[in-house]
């Protein structure tokens, strides 16, 4: 038998609105500028298809050491093809999710949760988010027998231009970010998060109850078929709420200027904005908007959920409400254990991409764990498996599509001292603006 440190305190993340699966639920407060009433659900345990496995595969504050078998995993290192983008674009969340990958590899190991003499590695290339450069990268994991698994990606254009050869090797892909629905068609892919399009309607349903707007307009990066996902999502809250959409307006993912489909977007006269953009677009559209006089409710997405979006930004990005599945600022164990611990390594507040990276090197351990053996197809299989994981997002359930799905989602927005804090999903909850 092998002494592994068992990580087993009970989680419950901060949340605002139902989204998507069901379970217990208890009401807790956050400490923010804004009173939340938030769910959440309890649950010590990762359910597996197979005999439930009683270790939970996410650090808490709380540990003790019990006696458990891993069966086949003999002592060694096993490693997994992470693909990056720590350059370009969006490096804003390409670094903190391998800073949080990394936190999770070195925590792994450390609490012999794989068993003695058991570690895990992640081999980490940046392809900066250029599809070529992500297909020369997984074909080199695919082509090395030392890999076990593949993660990627943070952008949905990646993950398409990477899926056919990755379908064709047949070994375990992880999605760790990007949001297009389609990632998980195939049967050897998965995403290990909870997918957007669930929260993009929840917070547009909010934002129709909020702000009873008669009508709307909605722009998104025509170039990214997640984003596309999340416009459709939009629309659809709309249309069944009977709001006219104004218009819809494109912009694409290497723009740099946002200054005409802003223009285009006020000449609208639209009483709320939705924006379903790629982050470096989303946090200029917002700048754009406000600089033009919008004093409207700007409704976007997790992607200027960074401390770095609001360097870049600022006050203009007040009144912007999104829809987060991680807040740090949630006073549950688990979060709270992750966020210190984050923090004393890296010297700021982890957000929503540290916890993608952090989630996904635990969702392959546990992988790993319940597949036994270093082989692709124990891999494939232990990915199979799991059903159910504690997370810093709450309780992951996945489906048979190897869609990941929570209970709710956080709604927050940036407070003027540039903190993220809980919107209560009120027009009287949603900090003043700067034309206001």
């Amino acid at each position: 038998m092998t002494r592994i440190r068992l990580l087993v305190l009970a989680l419950a993340l901060a949340l605002v609105a139902a989204a998507c699966g069901d379970g217990d639920s208890e009401e807790t407060t956050a400490t923010t500028a804004a009173p939340a009433t938030t769910a959440t659900t309890a649950a010590q345990t990762t359910t597996t298809a197979a005999p439930t496995t009683t270790a939970a595969a996410q650090t808490t504050t709380t540990t003790e050491t019990m006696e458990e078998t891993v069966a086949g995993l003999a002592p060694g290192n096993y490693q997994f093809g992470f693909t990056a983008v720590t350059s370009g674009a969006v490096a804003f969340a390409g670094v903190p999710h391998v800073q949080g990958l990394r936190l999770a590899e070195r925590e792994i190991n450390e609490s012999g949760f794989l068993g003695d003499g058991v570690t895990i590695e992640f081999l980490v290339e940046d392809a900066g988010g250029d599809q070529a450069a992500a297909i020369a990268i997984n074909d080199a994991y695919i082509a090395n027998d030392d890999v076990l698994a593949l993660v990627c990606c943070a952008l949905s254009s990646v993950a398409g231009a990477i899926q056919p050869n990755i379908v064709e090797a047949g070994l375990a892909w992880v999605d760790h970010a990007a949001i297009a629905p389609t990632i998980t068609d195939p049967d050897n892919a998965f995403r290990s998060f909870p997918l957007s399009q669930p929260s993009t309607a929840a917070i547009a349903e909010a934002a129709v109850a909020a702000f009873a707007p008669e009508n709307a307009a909605v722009v998104v990066t025509a170039d990214n078929d997640g984003l596309v996902s999340d416009r459709d999502a939009t629309l659809g809250v709309l249309d069944s709420s009977g709001i006219e959409v104004l218009g819809v307006i494109d912009t694409f993912a290497d723009d740099t200027d946002m200054s005409g489909p802003a223009t285009e977007v006020i000449s609208l006269g639209a009483d709320v904005i939705f924006l379903a953009q790629l982050g470096n677009t989303e946090v200029l559209m917002v700048q754009e908007l406000r600089d033009r006089g919008y004093a409207g409710p700007i409704i976007g997405n997790l992607a200027i959920a960074t401390g770095e979006t609001w360097e870049q930004a600022g006050e203009p990005l007040l009144g912007t409400v999104l829809p987060i599945a991680f807040f740090a600022g949630k006073d549950v164990p688990m979060v709270q254990d992750f966020a210190a611990k984050y923090e004393a390594e890296y010297d700021t507040t982890p957000d929503i991409f540290a916890a993608q990276g952090w989630q996904v090197a635990w969702f392959m351990a546990q992988a790993l764990k319940n597949g036994g053996e270093g082989t692709r197809e124990a891999v494939l299989e232990g990915v199979r498996q799991i059903e159910s994981m504690e997370t810093v997002f709450g309780t992951l359930t996945w489906d048979a599509r190897g869609e990941a799905a929570i209970d709710a989602w956080t709604f927050v927005q940036w407070s003027p001292d540039g903190e993220l804090v809980i919107w209560d999903g009120s027009a009287e909850g949603l900090l003043p603006n700067i034309n206001q």
